[in-house]
Order: structure tokens, then C-alpha cells, then sequence
């Protein structure tokens, strides 16, 4: 069975999310005396459920919060016509760049509005705070601006109430393209000057790609 984690790639959706989501676990994980939304892995020993928004909220089994971390749409301008950035004309490829951008969405849920408000401004000045780790760690280009907003019924579930928290991302993308005819003429040089078999196909294929 292939790891689908291979298909996760740094700035993809699910790498996006994951980041904010170790760092709202990393801000419950705490030695603090008294605290009393202490996140462990373990589910029957967490004080509050930090997932992605994904999980259904049920998972908690019982009348913890829920911090969930989701996504909305993230759009991919054209910086410049065309995306390109440079072009190689020997070799024919061709170098492009863009900066996607998006929102995180953080809901902070609990039975109690006072608890969710409580939520919602502790991880809001969370990721306020955290906007350099991301930048200088995680290589985005932004984070801001962070809102908290209002403390109102769930629609998800109107016994329970919900402050959402968003952060506006934004990040470099850049990719190359190389015609195919050029690796191919690459190819028939190395048959016709080496011994067939000479030829360690994977060394072409090495230089090809570089």
C-alpha cells in the first residue's frame, strides 16, 4: 500500500494545517498549575480536543471543548503574465513563481459561551504572537491579519457555542518546466558516444532532472 504521506508536500493544504494545529497543541500542552485545558495525545486524558477540522466533534465523547483547524479557499494569483519568473534559453526550461494565499480557520467550541470566548482569545493571541515562527521556520510570507471573532450558537450544534479565529496565509510557490525534446536529443548523445552497456540510465535521468 503506498504512505499516502508522500503525497503531502511542504506549503499543501494538509502540511498548512498541520502546522497550525502542532502549534495550538503546543500552546495547551503546558505545566501551568491550575490550567484547565491541558491537551494530552492520549484521548481519554486530554482536557480539550485539538484537531483538525475534519474529526467530527463527537470524538470527544463528552462535554470537552474542541479546538478544530480547518481551511478555506486558497487562491493562486498570477503574480506576473503568464507566472513566469525566468527562462533558460539553452536548455529551454522555464521558471515560474506565484504567492497562494488563504485562511485558517480555528473554531473554538464548548457548551459554555464564557469558555468558548476564553478559547477563542487565548489562540488568537497565539497566533498573533506566533507570526515570526511561522515566517522565519515555516518560510510563509504572511499571517496577517488575525481576527477574533464574536462568541455566537454553533450551527453545527445549537447547544453548543462558537468563537472562530482566522488568519490569513500567505506563501511562495515556484516550479520549473523543461521540453521534453531536449532530454530526449541528451539521451540519443549518450547512446551514440558510450557502449549501450556502459550506460547507467539512472545518472542520465539525474542530470536530466537537475
Amino acid at each position: 500500500m503506498r504512505d499516502t504521506n508522500t503525497y503531502v508536500k511542504a506549503k499543501s493544504s494538509l502540511d498548512i494545517v498541520g502546522i497550525y494545529l502542532q502549534m495550538l497543541r503546543s500552546r495547551f500542552t503546558t505545566n501551568e498549575d491550575g490550567f484547565p485545558w491541558e491537551w494530552n495525545e492520549t484521548k481519554e486524558l486530554t482536557k480539550i480536543i485539538v484537531e483538525a477540522g475534519t474529526n467530527e466533534y463527537e470524538e470527544g465523547a463528552d462535554t470537552r471543548p474542541g479546538i478544530f483547524v480547518d481551511r478555506s479557499a486558497i487562491v493562486f494569483p498570477s503574480v506576473v503574465l503568464g507566472d513566469t519568473a525566468a527562462e533558460d534559453l539553452v536548455t529551454g526550461a522555464k521558471m515560474f513563481y506565484t504567492t497562494p494565499g488563504g485562511q485558517m480557520q480555528v473554531d473554538c467550541v464548548s457548551k459554555s459561551r464564557g469558555e468558548s470566548s476564553i478559547l477563542g482569545d487565548i489562540v488568537a493571541h497565539h497566533l498573533v504572537m506566533s507570526g515570526d515562527i511561522l515566517q522565519t521556520v515555516f518560510g510563509f510570507r504572511d499571517i496577517t491579519p488575525v481576527t477574533l471573532m464574536p462568541t455566537q450558537a454553533w450551527e453545527k450544534d445549537d447547544r453548543c457555542y462558537i468563537t472562530r479565529v482566522t488568519s490569513e496565509f500567505k506563501y511562495d510557490l515556484g516550479w520549473f518546466t523543461q521540453p521534453i525534446a531536449n532530454k530526449i536529443s541528451r539521451f540519443k548523445i549518450e547512446l551514440s558516444t558510450e557502449d549501450v552497456n556502459q550506460i547507467i540510465f539512472s545518472d542520465i535521468a539525474i542530470e536530466s532532472l537537475g
